[in-house]
């Protein structure tokens, strides 16, 4: 079924899980019944939920990424460094213009 990989963080894991109980999605609603479903759909019903899957591991990896840096304060540490360079470029330029 699965590759044997490393498994999910377990904090994150249930940061998650905490956050689909928090929003009151109805999760089997999304699966659908296997009465529902034909044999000649399967194959590529199959191929667009693993697609799907692959896109939205995907996307939790960047965003938990993407969040890391934020908490980490390095956005905000680059943004005053930003700052910086902008206030003494503007003197700069006012020097010049002088």
């Amino acid at each position: 079924m699965a590759s044997k990989g490393t498994p999910l963080p377990l904090h994150d894991t249930l940061r998650d899980l905490a956050l689909l109980r928090a929003s009151s999605v109805d999760l089997s609603g999304l699966i659908p019944n296997s009465d529902d479903t034909t044999s000649s759909q399967a194959p590529r019903e199959v191929e667009g939920v693993e697609e799907s899957t692959i896109q939205s591991y995907a996307f939790v990896r960047e965003m938990r990424t993407a969040l890391r840096m934020h908490n980490s304060g390095e956005v905000q540490k680059q943004a005053t460094k930003i700052d910086k360079v902008q206030v003494e470029l503007v003197d700069v330029l006012g020097s010049l213009s002088d």
